[in-house]
């Protein structure tokens, strides 16, 4: 069972192999063996086993309600969760916050019939805390996540979640990005990770950064693991504006993976002064002699190599989001404001400062009403200079942008992109593709993605993991 995908624990579960009991039960075992020198788990759902039980039963009585029924899935410890679990962005400064009801992407969950197992750790608030060297994957809550395959760095913030499928303590999990928290840690984990265009997946109860750039999305093993809990995941929310500009009702991701790739035009990319490394420049040619072999129309295209800054902005936007989230939680923490969770941390330095708030206190000392002239003349810039891409996809008419490492530019642009290995990771050097697509046009790049899996499977699982 180690490794297993959905589908293959989809057909265990139906043809009763195991049940959702069981098969929890195989992942809280992991976790309990491995999590210690990992620390990749904040905390273990309390409900688990009777939504197990009751999954089971209707398993028995009337069939699946979707591929992921009885599947155990993990959520970043941003994710509002109804019930007994804390919902704290790795801070302290939160550890009273028990959430009310479910965050809208976590209703979509249940519907589908996964099982919240478990909190995964992050860096804290989504590593927008400090600037003094605060280490990717620390959280004065859940302390240091470790990457499974050993000093590697597990980068940006969704570290826990992506250490709990490469090291498989679950099947998926759910992560979230502002500017490479999916993208980067997927690389540097050896796992399949798309950030979804901004606004197919809702941010209704989930710890923000930016509105302008926030979304959750899969942390998988395979293509088809993601495409699957992004088939449970995305939907409109009357609560989330963003969601309600997609222009599609019927996406399915799962059954794109399996569509015929070729034809489709690819932007194999460079950056003006910018070189790649010698071994992304030898897995990118690669990867474009595959979609070569796979009847794909490759093409050389250029970026601009002009950095693309975004902290201004997030400092400026980060802290009437953070307020606002709070103020949806009036009653449920002490923490009613921004500056609350600075004094908060001020107060027990030892324990929540060990890095430092650098980032918080600069945020605070905004006014966060977006109205600043540097703000605006920022904001305009930076949409100018990832929009790029979309200018560069509809003058060339590309479906997809071919890179060998992520940039800023589908973040901040809010269309999709998707990383698959490339390399293995026992040589420590990370080694993923990096695909994006069109706005809304995240089908496509599950098809390609799924074709250059297929045609290589690059990925090596970390070692020492395999024994349960």
């Amino acid at each position: 069972m180690y490794e297993a995908s959905i589908l293959e624990l989809r057909q265990g579960l139906d043809e009763g192999q195991f049940t959702c009991v069981e098969l929890c039960e195989r992942y809280l075992k992991r976790i309990g063996k491995h999590n210690p020198s990992l620390s990749a788990v904040a905390e273990i759902n309390p409900g688990w086993r009777a939504a197990a039980k009751q999954l089971d039963l209707e398993l028995k009585l009337s069939g699946p309600r979707s591929v992921l029924h009885g599947i155990p899935v993990a959520l970043k410890d941003n994710i509002d969760t109804e019930g007994g679990m804390l919902t704290t962005a790795g801070s302290l400064s939160l550890c009273d916050l028990y959430a009310q009801k479910d965050a809208f992407l976590v209703r979509k969950l249940k519907l589908a019939g996964a099982v919240v197992l478990a909190k995964a750790n992050l860096s804290e608030f989504a590593y927008f805390m400090s600037m003094d060297n605060m280490p990717s994957g620390y959280s004065s809550r859940g302390g240091q996540v470790k990457n499974p395959y050993g000093e590697l760095d597990p980068l940006g913030s969704s570290t826990g979640s992506a250490v709990m499928v490469a090291a498989d303590l679950i099947p998926v999990a759910v992560g979230s990005e502002t500017n490479g928290s999916l993208i980067a840690p997927a690389t540097n984990n050896s796992l399949v990770s798309i950030k979804p265009t901004l606004g197919m997946v809702s941010r209704t109860g989930m710890i923000p950064i930016t509105p302008t750039q926030d979304t959750a999305g899969p942390l998988a093993r395979t293509v088809k693991d993601a495409a699957a809990l992004l088939d449970a995941l995305w939907g409109r929310d009357e609560s989330d504006a963003q969601t309600l500009s997609n222009p599609y009702l019927d996406y399915r991701f799962l059954d794109a993976c399996d569509r015929d790739v070729s034809g489709l035009k690819i932007g194999v990319a460079t950056i003006e002064g910018a070189p790649f490394e010698a071994h992304e420049q030898e897995f990118q040619e690669d990867a474009r002699k595959v979609f070569a072999s796979l009847a794909c129309e490759c093409v050389p295209v250029v970026l601009s190599g002009e950095p693309i800054h975004n902290y201004l902005t997030l400092l400026y936007e980060f802290k009437g989001a953070i307020n606002h989230y709070l103020s949806t939680k009036r009653g449920l923490t002490a923490m009613r404001s921004l500056s609350d969770i600075i004094a908060y941390n001020e107060a027990h330095a030892e324990r929540c400062l060990r890095h430092g708030q650098s980032i918080l206190t600069k945020a605070d000392a905004l006014s966060g009403s977006l109205t600043e002239k540097e703000y605006l003349e920022a904001r305009a810039k930076i949409d100018q200079q990832s929009d790029q891409i979309n200018v560069l996809m509809e003058e060339a008419d590309l479906d997809a942008i071919l890179l060998p490492h992520r940039t800023s530019h589908a973040p901040i642009s809010g269309n999709p992109c998707i990383t698959v290995p490339a390399k293995s990771l026992l040589d420590l050097v990370p080694g993923n593709i990096v695909l994006i697509g069109r706005k809304w046009d995240d089908e496509t790049l599950f098809a390609l993605a799924s074709a250059y899996e297929q045609a290589t499977k690059r990925r090596v699982p970390p070692p020492g993991y395999s024994e349960d």
